[in-house]
């Protein structure tokens, strides 16, 4: 798979799971990791990485903010030359 760069534009629920898996890669945490550090289950960011679409928002800004990972909302339109996804 490819690295991410970053900034990274998602527009899709698999594309923000691809960014939570690469950075808890790189700061070395397993999903149990994870899981303990956000009283989430194991399963719920197995689901999140894998881009399920049912998961709960709420806990999914929790990882979030567990991975210090910063969102950006914009209502510029979407440059198809930038890194979109």
């Amino acid at each position: 798979m490819k690295s991410i760069q970053y900034p990274y534009l998602a527009r899709l629920p698999k594309y923000i799971g691809r960014a939570i898996r690469d950075i808890r890669k790189q700061k070395q945490m397993t999903q149990k990791d994870l899981a303990d550090v956000t009283g989430t289950s194991v399963k719920f960011i197995s689901n999140v990485e894998r881009g399920k679409e049912t998961v709960q928002i709420d806990k999914v800004f929790v990882l979030l903010k567990a991975l210090e990972i910063m969102i950006y909302l914009s209502s510029e339109p979407l440059n198809e030359k930038n890194n979109e996804h």
